[in-house]
């Protein structure tokens, strides 16, 4: 038997407050076609903050919790895996397990409770020939399993395939947009009008799983004047009003963010022993119009230093996902295998132009290559009548070099 553990993507997983009642949700996933496109129109709200210590929350009588994980992105891919998996004999009933996180937590933090979650699974299917567990990840559920692999101490015996996609690995310029501004775009709009934007940019800034999606890549973030880059990881670089009413509690994120970004938080994925990158496969996307470089001004018109100038961002769009930039996902195309899906047009793949990266598991070839790969042990391309196993009729999926 090889169990699947599926992680999804950050605010993919409800959190309902379990000191109430009923379990009122704080968070609600997305579970249907409307409920994704009225947070797209009206905004997402959530209106928790986390203490100084990120692993509580700031009510007093606030206890959050996970509860189910979005439907609507994620369902229809799972369900079609496990019945593809049911038709095979080598793999029939094949569990499939779902890790719903805090996302608002830190990936380090949502790693060590999928350390103790596996564990548990281990216990429960003792009785089964285990023979190592596959894992599944979208965006930051890839993050959550890059932890995880490093608190493993290079055992990684336990693990038969690992797929991650749509990677955040270097984050993406849509995190510190949603700190300076909120929710963007025509939600900004609506949650201005409403008051709710200025409550959200603050609410957020008290998580540390969105400071871990800041973009980490090279001139992420350059300076207008003199292009010089910028890095998030020192305090002198950031907009200076979003840390001066809660700078304690910033400073505290800050240096949780560098031990993320440190050799004992993220995983180098590259130094991981070959015998386990051969049985990985990163996909990503690509050709979608993405945020990749902002710019800054040293002093704005508000004398605000470090000012983020968000005009910059539609000159600075590069190829991507629509949410992370190529750059930031494909960074380990020499070292793993890395297939980059294209954006189609809207009478190829609908769900792209909805939402490329949040829908990236409902994309059919997204879901073919997840399914040729689980359903044999080398992925044989004789299976699909195509040079490679990845390919499709109409190549729009390639391997990164």
């Amino acid at each position: 038997m090889k169990p699947i553990i599926f992680i999804p993507g950050i605010q993919a997983t409800s959190l309902v407050n379990s000191n109430t009642f009923d379990f009122n949700y704080i968070w609600n996933a997305y579970d249907t076609l409307g409920s994704s496109i009225g947070s797209s129109i009206f905004g997402a709200y959530i209106n928790e903050n986390l203490q100084f210590n990120p692993l509580y929350d700031q009510g007093i009588e606030t206890i959050i919790e996970r509860n189910h994980i979005a439907k609507f992105p994620y369902e229809n891919s799972i369900l079609k895996l496990k019945n593809k998996l049911n038709k095979t004999r080598a793999y029939k009933n094949t569990p499939v397990f779902l890790f719903g996180y805090d996302w608002r937590m830190s990936n380090m933090e949502s790693a060590k409770r999928l350390k103790i979650y596996i564990e548990y699974l281990k216990h429960k299917l003792q009785d089964q020939d285990i023979e190592g567990f596959r894992f599944i990840t979208h965006s930051m559920g890839g993050l959550v399993l890059s932890c995880y692999l490093n608190l493993l101490e290079d055992d990684f015996s336990g693990i038969d395939k690992i797929i991650m996609n749509a990677p955040p690995f270097l984050g993406s310029p849509y995190a510190l947009v949603h700190m300076v501004k909120g929710d963007g775009g025509l939600r900004s709009i609506l949650n201005w009008a409403i008051g709710r934007n200025e409550d959200m940019r603050k609410v957020i800034r008290t998580y540390p799983g969105v400071y871990e999606l800041l973009p980490a890549y090279k001139n992420a973030l350059v300076y207008n004047d003199d292009n010089l880059p910028l890095n998030l990881l020192e305090k002198k670089y950031w907009q200076d009003n979003i840390y001066r009413d809660i700078e304690l509690l910033f400073d505290s994120r800050l240096a949780l963010l560098k031990e993320f970004r440190s050799p004992s938080g993220l995983k180098n994925l590259a130094d991981l022993p070959k015998k386990l990158k051969d049985r990985m496969v990163i996909i990503v996307g690509e050709d979608d119009e993405t945020f990749t470089n902002i710019k800054v001004d040293k002093k704005g018109n508000n004398r605000i230093t470090n000012l983020i100038d968000l005009n910059s961002l539609n000159s600075g769009k590069d190829s991507g996902d629509g949410t992370v930039p190529f750059k930031s996902s494909s960074i380990y195309a020499s070292e793993i295998k890395t297939l980059a899906v294209k954006k189609e047009n809207f009478f190829d793949e609908i769900s792209n132009n909805l939402d490329f990266h949040g829908l990236f598991l409902n994309d059919s070839r997204v879901q073919n290559i997840i399914q040729r790969y689980f359903l044999t042990e080398d992925a044989d391309p004789k299976l699909t009548g195509l040079k490679n196993w990845w390919d499709t009729p109409n190549g729009s999926v390639r391997k990164v070099e």
